[in-house]
């Protein structure tokens, strides 16, 4: 190994690092949302994680929750099964401090109790690409990613090269379950365009922990489009024009049990919700690529209705509208900087609250340098705010990644600070008593610094990362006050996520995580609601050689000692163990299944309500 002065400070820095294993990324793999430009994965100071297409179907996943559900960092705490209500959390920072984009749209429910997205509808079986973007983004993407950022991407034609292709496929498994999906696209004649339909129907499980066993199943139905074409190429100093419409559309009517003191208790309740989302978007690159001009109008539209059958009808509409500019300037190589500036208005009304609304304007900046043959990178960002009812806020962020390609090792840490102003409902409630006009925003700031090695010729990796956030005015629902909502004075998660991976032979891999979170009301000591203070998964796959085409594979996930404050009381510890297998008939043609919760455990991740237990599925997937 030859010595160099760059590997004798990598040296020096891992003695200063935990000896815990995390590894989150593919060496090559490229990620857009950590600085809102691509960028290698091992270049980036922040931690993320990317998800392919490929990777979603070997998970056999049925739902964009299934995707996510073993990332490092990552807690869910679901309210039974399909269809119901799922509290996401990322590093102790729950789902009101994670922006989710899907093709770059916000698609939060501004009228939701923290404008939150609930991805527990979202089919897979489009999703082309996910990142999951962990740590204090608010620099680079406003209020709400206090904690990080989950950018999903569907599919496209673009690229294909063919006029039609796609995939069709159908699900069957317990529970009366079926699902069925059509995906397709293509491009011709300077036009890319993709489209998708899918629909699921369960009879579910009975998620109440009391009274009779009344099932709660759910229906889901689901649309998209996207057509784009480069109008425009290679005249005078336009690079190109493209232009590009996309649109979405969900429905699904869950059954679940009551709300407030009946959350557990069985009954009829019944809810429906419909989501639509659009974006009409230009790109203009200028100068060989020097300057790349990104312009886009986006609107999100959630409509959910409620028959409980102790409260009665209710319903909320939310609306959230976006204009945004994004410029990217290459002056000179190895240096970019990313600017923009938004527009964003959020709109709600429900049965018990009169239309409500504000906007925030904000402008933002990104400074992205690489150094020492680009195994050194340097970001520094800034971000302005002026909300509507809370005035300005300035943001900033900064990152380092450095890596010694020598020894396979690479560092990574980052800073930054955040806000979030308080949702339209946290702020205007008054039906259950929740609503405080009083309340101030949320103001955060945090860190994380981590380390990854790979050995034996890069077929096992593993690294560990240390993460340490803190909350100011952070909102909660108090339950001494009758749930109503009230700023405490700070708020703290810190923790470590560690990683292996490992390429054991050519037909065995195995990939395990394991994060520690510690999230606690600074000013009582209290451990934050669902927020788990271990959470793991491990996932080993065998693909024999002998067999072509067949792959097996087991996935556990753990999580022990999760406070509910429905129930205030601690979740017991859990262990699930899931397998499943697949096989290529042909190239076309493929069979899959698995078995979930195989021992039939019985816990919860969420107090009161039941997690699935044992269940079996078979599917058939076809691609054209």
């Amino acid at each position: 190994m030859h010595f160099t002065p760059r590997l004798a400070v990598g040296l020096g820095l891992a003695a200063l690092l935990p000896a815990t294993a995390l590894a989150e990324e593919n060496l090559g793999t490229l990620t857009i949302s950590a600085n809102r430009t691509p960028t290698e994965v091992t270049s980036s100071g922040s931690a993320v994680t990317v998800i392919t297409a490929e990777e979603v179907e070997k998970k056999q996943a049925a739902t964009a929750l299934d995707v996510i559900r073993d990332v490092p960092g990552v807690s869910l705490a679901t309210s039974g099964g399909s269809g119901k209500t799922t509290y996401l959390s990322m590093r102790g920072i729950p789902s009101k401090g994670i922006l989710i984009l899907i093709d770059g749209v916000n698609v939060a429910d501004a009228a939701a109790t923290q404008a939150i997205y609930d991805l527990t509808n979202l089919p897979a079986d489009d999703i082309e690409r996910v990142e999951v973007l962990r740590g204090n983004q608010s620099t680079l993407y406003g209020s709400e990613a206090m904690g990080g950022v989950i950018s999903i991407t569907t599919k496209s034609g673009k690229g294909s090269g063919k006029v039609i292709t796609g995939e069709t496929g159908a699900e069957w498994g317990s529970r009366g379950t079926a699902k069925g999906y059509l995906n397709a696209r293509g491009e011709t004649g300077g036009v890319y365009y993709a489209g998708g339909i899918s629909g699921l129907t369960t009879q579910g499980f009975d998620i109440s922990r009391s009274g009779p066993n009344e099932a709660d199943g759910n229906k889901t139905g689901a649309a998209n489009l996207k057509i784009g074409s480069d109008l425009v190429t290679d005249v005078g100093v336009l690079d190109r024009l493209n232009l590009e419409v996309s649109g979405r559309y969900l429905k699904a009517s869950p059954e679940y049990d009551g709300w407030g003191t009946n959350s557990s208790v069985d009954d009829d309740s019944t809810g429906r919700t419909i989501e639509q989302s659009g974006k009409v978007a230009a790109t203009v690159d200028l100068f060989d690529g020097m300057l790349s001009n990104a312009f886009s109008a986006a609107q999100a539209k959630s409509r959910r209705d409620y028959h409980d059958a102790t409260y009665g009808e209710t319903f909320y509409d939310g609306e959230i509208t976006k204009y945004e500019y994004q410029g990217t300037f290459k002056p000179v190589e190895h240096n970019t900087l990313v600017f923009g500036a938004d527009h964003r208005r959020d709109h709600m009304t429900s049965d018990a609250i009169s239309a409500k609304s504000a906007t925030n304007d904000g402008v933002f900046g990104n400074y992205i340098l690489g150094l020492l043959d680009d195994d050194l990178t340097l970001t520094a960002g800034v971000r302005h705010d002026d909300h509507e009812t809370f005035g300005g806020h300035t943001t900033w962020r900064t990152t380092v990644a450095y890596r010694i390609p020598e020894t396979g090792t690479r560092f990574h840490a980052g800073y930054g600070t955040g806000f979030r102003a308080p949702s339209l409902y946290e702020l205007y409630e008054t039906a259950w008593g929740t609503g405080n006009p009083d309340l101030k925003p949320e103001e955060s700031r945090g860190y994380d610094v981590g380390f990854e090695q790979s050995v034996l010729d890069d077929r096992v990796t593993f690294g560990s990362t240390f993460f340490n956030n803190r909350l100011k005015n952070a909102i909660i629902a108090n339950s001494g006050t009758g749930w109503q909502n009230e700023n405490v004075a700070s708020a703290r998660a810190y923790g470590f996520e560690n990683t292996v991976t490992a390429e054991i032979t050519d037909e065995i891999s195995l990939t395990v995580n394991h994060t520690y979170t510690q999230a606690r009301d600074n000013s009582t000591g209290a451990v934050l609601a669902n927020q788990p203070h271990h959470t793991g998964n491990a996932r080993l796959t065998y693909a024999p050689s002998a067999v072509d085409g067949l792959e097996t594979w087991a996935a556990g996930r753990t999580a022990t000692w999760s406070y509910d404050n429905g129930t205030s009381s601690y979740l017991g510890g859990y262990l699930v163990w899931d397998f499943g297998a697949s096989y290529a008939v042909n190239e076309t043609v493929s069979v899959y299944g698995r078995i979930e919760n195989i021992a039939d455990k019985t816990y919860e991740t969420k107090g009161g309500y039941a997690a699935g237990g044992r269940a079996g599925f078979v599917g058939l997937r076809a691609k054209f």
